[in-house]
């Protein structure tokens, strides 16, 4: 599966992308909203991980821009560190189909790879 990981920290991006390699995936990398819709127009992903606080464009303005626009199909998950649900229903009435808190595991990023594509 090839999963973007819209994160601004690239340390963020390094940690996940092991835990998916480990997990069979290819991941690849953009730093903010405005990078995911380019490098999504030139190629499709299965997944997107999407960080709530990032410059230029942040999770929520992705998320707009991808409701109104279409700029990929792919199921997206946001990862954040805010654990307050009005960030959460946000997120989920925005188009996201599912929020994993950071700092994770790879068992939880499995989980909710698991969860997104019912893949048991």
């Amino acid at each position: 599966m090839k999963v973007m990981v819209v994160d601004d920290s690239k340390a963020i991006f390094m940690m996940v992308s092991q835990m998916l390699d480990e997990q069979g995936h290819e991941a690849i990398w953009a730093e903010d909203g405005v990078v995911a819709c380019t490098k999504l127009g030139e190629s499709d992903v299965d997944l997107i991980l999407l960080d709530w606080n990032m410059p230029n464009m942040s999770g929520p303005e992705f998320l707009e821009k991808n409701k109104a626009e279409g700029v990929s199909k792919a199921p997206i998950v946001m990862m954040t560190t805010e654990n307050k649900p009005e960030y959460i229903k946000k997120a989920l009435q925005l188009g996201a189909v599912e929020y994993i808190m950071k700092p994770f595991t790879s068992d939880i990023l499995e989980d909710k790879l698991e969860l997104v594509f019912d893949l048991d």
